[in-house]
C-alpha cells in the first residue's frame, strides 16, 4: 500500500457505550482528534502492524449494502470520492461502521486507492468485493461495478432473509413436537400406567415399548444431554474443517428436492459473482477462483476447482465445464453461448437472473411440502404415544 499512516488499536467511549476498533492515523494525537470528530472519547490505544489491522472494527452486512449503493450513486453523480464517502460516514448510525468508513477516507487521503484502503479492513470487505473494486478502478467503471455489487449484496440478503423466515416455523414446530413427545413419554404415560393393576407383562406391546423408552430417558437424561451437546459441538467444529464442510455439503445435495435447491443457490451465487467480476474487467482466472470460493458449497467448489485447473492447462471454458457430469446444464449451455458470442458476462448474468427468480420459487415450494410433512409425522408419533396410553384402558374394559 502507498499510505504512510500508522495503524492503531484503540478503546473509546461513545454515546452508546464502549467502542473498540482499529484506525489509521499519523500519530496518537491525530487518532484522538479523529475519534473526537466522530463523537468518541479515546481511552486507550496502541500501534499494531498492518498485517493484523484487518482484525479491527467492521461493517455489518446492512451497512456494507448501504455503503456500496450510496458510494456508487455519489461517484456517478460527479461528487469527489473522498467528499462523498466522508458525508456517508456521518449518516451511518453504527459507531464501528463510521470508524471503518472514516478510515477509508484517511487511507485515500494518504495516497492509496479505494481498494487499497479496503485491504486494511478485509473483514468488512471480502476478497470478491475488493477484487471487483480494484478491477473497476483499473477499467474506469467503478460506479457501474459498485452498482452491480450493491444489487448482488441486496439479492444475497433477500435470499438469507427468505430462507431464515421459511425455516423459523418448521424449527419451532419440530421443537414443540419434540417437547410434547418427551413430556408424554416421561411424565404422562408412566402416571397413566400406574393406575392399572397387573405387571408390565400385562400391558400391550406398544405401551411396554414406550415404558422402556421412558425408563431409559428418565434414568440417563443427564448423560444424554451431555452426549447430545458434545455431539453437536463436535459436528459444528468438524463442519469448519475442509473434510467436514465437504461431507455436509454432499449430504445436503443428496436430500431429494432440497439438494436441488442447494445446487441452484450455489450456481446462482457463482454466476452472479462471476458476471460481476467479468464486467469489472478481472482476468478469467481471477473470475473463476473468486467466484468459486463465493458459491458457498464445498462440492461445487471442488468441481469448479477441477474446471479451473483444466482452463489453466489450455482448455476452453465450455470444454472444461462439460467434463463435470454434475455441473448445472443451464450453466454449461450459457457458458458455451458466452464463449461463442464473446459476451461471457452477459451469458452469466442470464443464468444469475434465471436462478434469482427460480430459487425463491423453489424454496417456497419446498417449504410448502415440508410443513405438511412435519405435521403428518408429528400426528403419527403423537398418535402412537396416545394409543399406547389408551390401549391399557381398553384392555381393562374388555376384562371386566
Amino acid at each position: 500500500m502507498s499510505t504512510t499512516a500508522l495503524v492503531f488499536e484503540y478503546q473509546a467511549l461513545g454515546p452508546a457505550g464502549p467502542v473498540t476498533g482499529r484506525m489509521r492515523a499519523n500519530s496518537e494525537v491525530a487518532l484522538d482528534r479523529d475519534l473526537e470528530r466522530q463523537g468518541l472519547t479515546l481511552l486507550h490505544s496502541k500501534r499494531v502492524s498492518s498485517a493484523s489491522a484487518a482484525k479491527g472494527a467492521r461493517l455489518n452486512s446492512d451497512d456494507l449494502i448501504r455503503f456500496t449503493g450510496q458510494v456508487s450513486t455519489v461517484i456517478a453523480a460527479g461528487v469527489p470520492m473522498i467528499q462523498g464517502i466522508r458525508q456517508l460516514a456521518s449518516r451511518i448510525p453504527r459507531a464501528q461502521s463510521r470508524v471503518v468508513i472514516a478510515d477509508l477516507v484517511r487511507g485515500i487521503e494518504a495516497g492509496g486507492s479505494l481498494s487499497e484502503a479496503m485491504e486494511v479492513h478485509s473483514r468488512s470487505f471480502p476478497p470478491v468485493y475488493r477484487a471487483s473494486v480494484q478491477a473497476g478502478e483499473l477499467s474506469g467503471a467503478l460506479p457501474a461495478v459498485l452498482k452491480r455489487l450493491s444489487d448482488y449484496l441486496e439479492w444475497a440478503r433477500s435470499i438469507r432473509q427468505m430462507t431464515t423466515q421459511a425455516l423459523v416455523y418448521p424449527a419451532v414446530l419440530c421443537l414443540a413436537i419434540g417437547v410434547l413427545i418427551v413430556v408424554l413419554v416421561t411424565f404422562v404415560l408412566p402416571r397413566i400406567v400406574t393406575m392399572f393393576p397387573g405387571g408390565p407383562e400385562d400391558l400391550p406391546s406398544q405401551t411396554r415399548t414406550l415404558m422402556a423408552l421412558s425408563g431409559f430417558l428418565t434414568s440417563n437424561w443427564l448423560g444424554l444431554v451431555i452426549l447430545s451437546g458434545s455431539a453437536l459441538a463436535g459436528a459444528v467444529m468438524w463442519r469448519r474443517t475442509p473434510t467436514g464442510r465437504y461431507f455436509f455439503s454432499a449430504l445436503g445435495l443428496r436430500i431429494p428436492r432440497f439438494g436441488l435447491v442447494l445446487r441452484m443457490l450455489a450456481t446462482s451465487k457463482f454466476a452472479s459473482t462471476a458476471a460481476t467480476l467479468q464486467n469489472a474487467g478481472c482476468d478469467i482466472h481471477s473470475v473463476l477462483n473468486l467466484a468459486s470460493s463465493s458459491c458457498g458449497n464445498a462440492v461445487l467448489e471442488a468441481e469448479l476447482a477441477r474446471t479451473i485447473e483444466r482452463v489453466r492447462q489450455g482448455q476452453s471454458l465450455s470444454q472444461a465445464f462439460e467434463k463435470e457430469p454434475a455441473m448445472d446444464p443451464m450453466l454449461l449451455q450459457m457458458i458455451s453461448v458466452g464463449e461463442q458470442s464473446g459476451d461471457l458476462a452477459g451469458a452469466l448474468e442470464v443464468v444469475a437472473d434465471y436462478y434469482n427468480k427460480e430459487v425463491p420459487r423453489m424454496v417456497r415450494w419446498f417449504m410448502a411440502l415440508l410443513e405438511p410433512a412435519i405435521l403428518v409425522l408429528a400426528a403419527v408419533v403423537v398418535g402412537y404415544v396416545l394409543l399406547a396410553a389408551i390401549l391399557p384402558v381398553l384392555d381393562m374394559y374388555e376384562k371386566l
